[in-house]
């Protein structure tokens, strides 16, 4: 794996929830093809109507609210 370093401007208070993004982003690339491979083992044991496509929307709308909420 290769290392990247960024610097960015944030406004003043915000330093420490953007480094918490991008550090959950980060490790949601690392390990996404594990989640991937997972996700395709547990395909068909949820009950429900939804497609796989509305229940990610769901969420990640759900993600967002929390986000949100913890300002």
């Amino acid at each position: 794996m290769g290392e990247i370093v960024i610097r960015v401007n944030v406004p003043e208070g915000y330093e420490e929830s953007f480094k918490k993004e991008v550090e959950e982003m980060a490790k949601y690339l690392r390990n996404r093809e594990k989640l991937r491979k997972n996700m395709e083992k547990l395909f068909g044991i949820l009950k429900t109507d939804k497609t796989w496509k509305e229940m990610k929307r769901e969420m990640h709308e759900e993600r967002l609210a929390r986000y949100l909420d913890s300002y």
